[in-house]
């Protein structure tokens, strides 16, 4: 079964490419090179939540506490690798850094759009 963070990463993708495109066509090459960056930077924060549901899905925890340590470092994880990516982006790739941040915020914004779509479907069926 497909879970909501499969949906995200998906959209995640399909909005990147777009942002790309349209940042080629208003800006040339650039843009849409760090416009795609930027939506990666997003996708693989996604990939990193996904493989440490994976890993947790596979050890049962048994007690509380390590299922709060296992979220608290999930999410330090992620914000350390997406601070890293984006500085690599406009730093020593040169990138644009409005873009970089712009595909960056429309990759994450797919976070908004899958629950209120599925929460949709859900109140079509009833």
């Amino acid at each position: 079964m497909e879970s909501s963070v499969h949906r995200t990463a998906g959209l995640q993708i399909v909005t990147s490419i777009v942002v790309g495109v349209l940042g080629y066509v208003l800006q040339g090459e650039e843009a849409a090179i760090a416009a795609l960056y930027g939506g990666a930077v997003a996708l693989i924060a996604t990939l990193l939540l996904l493989w440490r549901m994976k890993g947790s899905e596979r050890k049962m925890l048994l007690e509380a506490h390590q299922h709060l340590w296992l979220f608290y470092r999930s999410g330090l994880e992620r914000f350390l690798v997406v601070c890293a990516l984006l500085a690599l982006g406009m730093g020593p790739f040169n990138l644009v850094p409005l873009i970089v941040l712009i595909g960056f915020v429309v990759g994450q914004v797919a976070w908004v759009f899958v629950p209120l779509q599925h929460e949709k479907r859900n109140q079509s069926k009833i």
